[in-house]
């Protein structure tokens, strides 16, 4: 079977390409070709995905995606593939994964003067031809809560969107042996076992609170603070946070790492995750800290924090998000005992719930769909 994946730009350090990069390789590991197209590709061009980068011009940002789309049209008719999987929204796709979240939903409650904006009316009509009703697109869905908002603003039909479970990799369990791993990975960052670290991970920094985070760093009781360390693992525009943090008066106690490919260590390292997130489509970050017995403290908007809840792994806050309230509940989780007992519900609901599963079960959408074209033909 010959697959054509698209996906505007592939980051190493970001979820969606983990994702991306999991199914791709079940794909390969089938037998199949793969062949992807992108915007662009920053990291190592591993084996078997032949990426073919296509060279997108335009003023804005939503010109250049145009360009790209046009030209994956154009290349989709020269070549014969089996079927067509995009990672962003847009035309031509037999399967989309479903990473980001709802477009039109983000206005509902603007006055209708978006609606003439080009940008707007270019990205809903991508995000149309997706998912709505004539469409023949199949969804990947990884969020309910963005899976009813597709619902309710497109009228999708459910035999087009398919639930997949979470995809974590079943490698970042915790297992015995790792205490010696943890205390071997926090000496070489140089914290000894006294000091509390809190770590963030992700790569767009406004979206995941960033600032939110020192925020609550620099709240902290004097005491509490001072053998604090917030680690933020993630590409991003540091400038603005430094300064925040000097502002703050915890420019020491602040450390942004940059894009790693060492995230279970961290995870390992860490005392605790923080997650307060703006937005965020599912937070994949919240299952890999839970399959590693890691306490969270996240924002429910999250599509995730479900498991929070259920586990009890750790503290959710509801909208609207007030800085006080995170303020508070750091502090709490940092001074309390009960902390290992959360990291031992976290690795109870880990055993139970399939949070792993994903690549398989997109692998298998994706060769029904393929089989329902040759049906079609």
């Amino acid at each position: 079977m010959r697959i054509a994946f698209a996906l505007y730009k592939y980051f190493p350090y970001g979820g969606l390409a983990r994702d991306f990069v999991r199914i791709a390789d079940m794909c390969l590991q089938k037998g199949y070709r793969v062949d992807v197209y992108v915007m662009e590709w920053h990291g190592e061009r591993m084996a078997g995905y032949h990426p073919k980068v296509l060279s997108c011009k335009g003023l804005t940002n939503h010109a250049k995606v145009s360009s790209f789309h046009q030209q994956l049209a154009d290349q989709l008719k020269k070549e014969s593939y089996d079927v067509v999987v995009g990672f962003n929204k847009m035309p031509n796709l037999d399967v989309y994964y479903a990473a980001d979240p709802c477009y039109v939903d983000r206005f509902v409650s603007k006055c209708l003067l978006h609606q003439l904006n080009p940008r707007y009316r270019f990205y809903s009509q991508v995000e149309k031809a997706v998912f709505g009703v004539k469409s023949k697109t199949v969804c990947l869905m990884i969020s309910d809560v963005q899976t009813e908002l597709f619902k309710r603003h497109y009228g999708t039909p459910d035999n087009r969107l398919v639930r997949l479970p979470p995809g974590i990799d079943k490698s970042r369990r915790r297992v015995k042996g790792d205490e010696t791993r943890r205390s071997a990975f926090r000496q070489a960052l140089n914290f000894g076992e006294k000091e509390l670290l809190v770590l963030m991970v992700g790569s767009a920094f406004k979206t995941k609170g960033v600032d939110r985070s020192i925020k609550a760093l620099a709240s902290l009781p004097i005491t509490l603070r001072k053998k604090t360390h917030l680690m933020v693992v993630g590409e991003g525009d540091v400038a603005p946070y430094e300064r925040l943090a000097k502002a703050n008066g915890v420019a020491n106690h602040v450390h942004l790492m940059g894009g790693r490919s060492d995230v279970p260590d961290f995870l390992l390292a860490a005392d605790l995750l923080l997650h307060p997130a703006r937005k965020e489509n599912t937070g994949t970050v919240i299952l890999e800290a839970m399959v590693a017995g890691l306490p969270m403290l996240v924002t429910g908007n999250c599509g995730y924090a479900k498991y929070v809840d259920q586990s009890k792994a750790g503290v959710v806050i509801s909208s609207p998000f007030k800085q006080q309230v995170l303020n508070e509940q750091l502090a709490s989780l940092l001074l309390s005992d009960a902390r290992e007992a959360l990291a031992q519900r976290a690795l109870t609901l880990a055993d139970r719930e399939d949070l792993y599963s994903m690549p398989e079960k997109a692998v298998e959408a994706i060769e029904r769909v393929a089989k329902e074209k040759v049906h079609a033909v």
